[in-house]
């Protein structure tokens, strides 16, 4: 996968969380874990929450945003990884 592709990834993946209709919870600790990289009872720590909480808001962002690349897989939309041949778009990119 190339450098365009990793682009296009991660433009869908943010696309995806938006789409995704995350309360503010569930954004945070996704945020938290996997931006900032801490770990769930640090997260939960910076959000006065407990570990169980924060794992619970992040099972629930990632089920949300994996709906959405669900809906977009029957419909054609977003990445596809199929679609990479040698590095490329089907389109030429």
């Amino acid at each position: 996968m190339g450098d365009y592709d990793a682009i296009v990834l991660l433009v869908d993946l943010r696309k995806a969380i938006e789409m995704a209709q995350l309360t503010g919870r569930q954004s945070e600790a996704l945020r938290l874990v996997y931006e900032e990289d801490l770990t769930q009872e640090e997260a939960g720590k910076r959000m006065g929450i407990g570990q169980d909480v924060v794992s619970y808001h992040v099972d629930r962002a990632v089920e949300a945003v994996a709906e959405v690349y669900w809906y977009w897989s029957r419909h054609g939309e977003g990445y596809s990884v199929g679609n990479i041949e040698k590095g490329r778009n089907n389109d030429g990119r």
